[in-house]
């Protein structure tokens, strides 16, 4: 009995998570803001060698893999070429998300069992917006990521997409966002307001500090903003975010 209330329980998550999915029914605003961490992204990628970026959070239902999801979306709607990479192959959700296969994937790839990076890849599952799946739950997703066919795949897909997004686990529970701070160009930390606690944000920009993690910004949601307009959203964004030592709640 226990087992089938967690199976509801996962399932009402994801549906509610795919209402925040961007679609021709998100209000105005809230597309506003993701056009405006959109461009606030962009300038920070501007120097950057790699167009490869890190979503995570601080805590576990932060809202990280549905504004990984949302970000590739709005990057694609420039016209660029999108790739999103569901690298959290502990919890793996985008597949769920998005309705997808997930009998092949990433961990498919980098464990070997499969050489065909392009059957791996789900095509054009929004406009301009490819999806690579996590693949099959491996027994060591941390030594996949951080190994040499983690950092080969980079390089191939880097060849084929303007920028690639990559959603990985929480960082206070495991380290898998900082095993690829040399081959990406940084990460973004999803966080929730009302929910992650500036004890926790600190932890995670030490963890971030200490491994020479790159931090590109901070995606802010579940604000309630209420602008001159009059709309009211629950989204809002800080970029290029300085690392502060500030450890009270």
């Amino acid at each position: 009995m226990a087992f089938t209330r967690r199976k509801k329980e996962v399932r009402l998550s994801i549906n509610q998570s795919r209402k925040f999915i961007l679609s021709d029914k998100t209000q105005f605003v809230i597309k506003e803001a993701y056009k405006t961490a959109r461009a606030n992204l962009v300038f920070s990628l501007a120097a950057c060698e790699s167009k490869a970026v890190i979503v995570t959070s601080c805590s576990p239902a932060e809202g990280k893999s549905t504004n990984c999801l949302n970000l590739a979306i709005t990057m694609a709607e420039t016209g660029a070429s999108v790739l999103l990479v569901d690298g959290d192959m502990r919890k793996p959700v985008q597949h769920s998300l998005l309705k997808l296969d997930n009998k092949k994937g990433l961990s498919s790839i980098l464990g070997g069992i499969t050489s065909d990076v392009g059957k791996a890849i789900k095509k054009n599952v929004r406009e301009n917006l490819d999806v690579l799946t996590s693949g099959p739950i491996p027994p060591n997703p941390a030594e996949l990521l951080s190994g040499k066919r983690m950092s080969e795949l980079l390089d191939i897909v880097s060849s084929h997409y303007d920028y690639i997004f990559i959603d990985t686990p929480p960082v206070t529970v495991v380290t898998d966002a900082f095993l690829m701070n040399e081959i990406t160009a940084g990460i973004v930390f999803v966080v929730k307001e009302g929910s992650t606690t500036h004890i926790e944000i600190n932890e995670a920009l030490q963890k971030a500090k200490m491994m020479n993690a790159k931090v590109l910004g901070l995606v802010k949601v579940n604000c309630n903003y209420k602008g001159k307009s009059g709309y009211s959203y629950k989204y809002k964004y800080h970029y290029n975010y300085e690392y502060k030592n500030n450890s009270h709640d």
